[in-house]
């Protein structure tokens, strides 16, 4: 279980770098108040305020894009389409791709179990992934 965790965690940190690399080339510096919809900000932003108010647990990372839920990242890719359209291609795949995927990561996150068939599905997904953005 421990390399589908692997996985995941290098998966997620693929599509942040993604997303906030792409938006940052065009918007510049104001990355995140004109590339992510105030819906996302916004519970990125409240999420990211707790995390301060723990003081005795690290943050979760630089980026308030750690704090967006998984399927949001499709939310964001796809709100910003024609800026990801030159490396994903294909809407209909994005949209797939994050409702498929996330129901393997609530079930990781949340210390479920995943059947081999799950695992291996989350294995071809990543590679999916990679082919696609390189």
């Amino acid at each position: 279980m421990g390399r589908v965790y692997e996985l995941l965690y290098c998966l997620e940190n693929s599509i942040r770098e993604l997303i906030e690399t792409t938006l940052k080339e065009d918007l510049g510096q104001d990355w995140w108040v004109n590339g992510v919809g105030p819906s996302i900000r916004k519970g990125a932003e409240k999420r990211a305020d707790d995390d301060k108010r723990a003081r005795w647990h690290g943050p979760r990372g630089d980026s308030l894009l750690v704090y967006v839920d998984f399927p949001q990242y499709g939310d964001i890719i796809l709100s910003q389409w024609s800026l990801f359209e030159p490396v994903l291609g294909d809407q209909d795949w994005v949209t797939a791709y994050f409702a498929e995927l996330n129901r393997t990561r609530r079930a990781l996150a949340h210390t479920g179990r995943l059947t081999e068939a799950d695992v291996e599905r989350m294995d071809v997904r990543v590679r999916d992934w990679l082919r696609v953005v390189g």
